[in-house]
């Protein structure tokens, strides 16, 4: 295969990015970009020099694989229709909205032999392999996944939307299957939660702790990592890695801490990250995670090789995502005479001081209001 052709469908934020990057990419060829908004074709041709069409399926034919950046909402039927035809598809996460569809597309990638890759793109994130290769067997993972209200991927709740970046790297180091899942959640600006807060057990013993909001005051992308061999404290957003070394000797008690001298317990104050817990700040070299996916992808598919994220890992992702929204919609905030369960508990009472902004307003006395 000399030239891959390749195709974005959805010309939102990540449909631009995608199709800025095909273009770094040797023998790929991005045929068009398609979305059914003429806005969204237009600010993709001010950017990237290819063609734009409103409907993906007059592609079929002329394309050998496509990057699916629509809404989540319609993930299932566009990469259905695409592995219905052979075609190599990249689909942004998360897979689907549901366990059945991302089971569904599992079974047609395997029926046509297709390459299918999702798009967890922290799994190329240069600090996150930084920190794996540290620790050692992962036992306790904590992550907090925050941002500022984008107004983007409205169509899913903050755990498929934020959470499952979390809840992926979650399931690629640690071996057990899930047995327990206990979260609650809010929503503020409509029907799905824009924080969550979940704990997850898995039958290795391993457990996490994870928690992302879409309505934060700033933004946060950290995992913290205790490990068979030590600690290890991600930043990814500026690429660094704190990594704390657990010495042999002090993982099997052959120092009793509890009965040290004066001296003794000097040293261990003064020295502690030096010569007791030896401390290590790397600071990675940043590359383009989203360039490395893709090119992944297309070595998947020149290759005959299994991505790094193929449509099952996806799947499960979208598994522990339900887990953690039936969990969060089942918790009572109030006892079980108040109807009071799920992201939406609290309704207030008017509230004079509580005035809406005029902007708000098409008219003085007429209010945008939720469908």
């Amino acid at each position: 295969m000399s030239q891959l052709r390749v195709a974005v469908i959805g010309a939102g934020n990540l449909g631009r990015i995608h199709a800025k990057l095909l273009g770094e990419h040797r023998g790929v060829n991005l045929v068009a970009v398609a979305d059914p908004s003429p806005e969204a074709c237009n600010r993709i041709a001010e950017t990237v020099d290819t063609k734009t069409i409103d409907n993906y399926q007059e592609l079929i034919g002329h394309i050998d694989a496509a990057i699916v950046a629509t809404p989540t909402r319609f993930h299932h039927d566009v990469a259905s229709d695409l592995l219905e035809h052979g075609i190599h598809t990249l689909i942004e996460k998360p897979l689907t909205d549901s366990v059945s569809t991302a089971q569904d597309i599992v079974r047609r990638a395997d029926r046509a032999g297709c390459v299918v890759q999702v798009g967890h793109v922290e799994r190329f994130n240069p600090a996150f392999e930084t920190a794996i290769a540290k620790v050692g067997t992962p036992k306790f993972i904590q992550a907090a996944r925050n941002s500022t209200y984008t107004f983007r991927s409205t169509d899913i709740g903050v755990v498929h939307d934020l959470m499952i970046h979390d809840i992926d790297l979650v399931n690629s180091m640690v071996a057990g299957s899930l047995v327990d899942t206990r979260a609650i959640g809010f929503s503020m600006f409509g029907g799905n939660e824009d924080m969550a807060q979940a704990r997850l057990q898995f039958s290795c013993g391993a457990v996490a702790n994870l928690t992302a909001s879409r309505c934060s005051f700033s933004p946060e992308r950290s995992m913290q990592i205790f490990g068979t061999d030590g600690f290890a404290k991600i930043d990814f957003a500026e690429s660094k890695v704190t990594f704390v070394r657990v010495p042999s000797w002090m993982r099997n008690r052959e120092i009793d801490f509890f009965h040290l001298t004066e001296s003794q317990q000097q040293f261990v104050r003064e020295t502690l990250f030096e010569n007791v817990l030896p401390m290590e700040e790397v600071v990675v070299e940043r590359s383009n995670a989203i360039l490395q996916e893709q090119a992944d992808f297309i070595a998947a598919i020149r290759d005959d090789l299994q991505p790094r994220v193929p449509a099952s890992h996806g799947a499960l992702a979208v598994e522990v995502a339900q887990s953690v929204i039936d969990s969060l919609s089942s918790h009572r905030w109030q006892s079980e005479a108040v109807d009071s369960s799920g992201p939406l508990p609290f309704v207030a009472a008017s509230n004079a001081d509580d005035t809406i902004p005029a902007e708000f307003f098409s008219t003085p006395t007429e209010i945008r209001r939720a469908a």
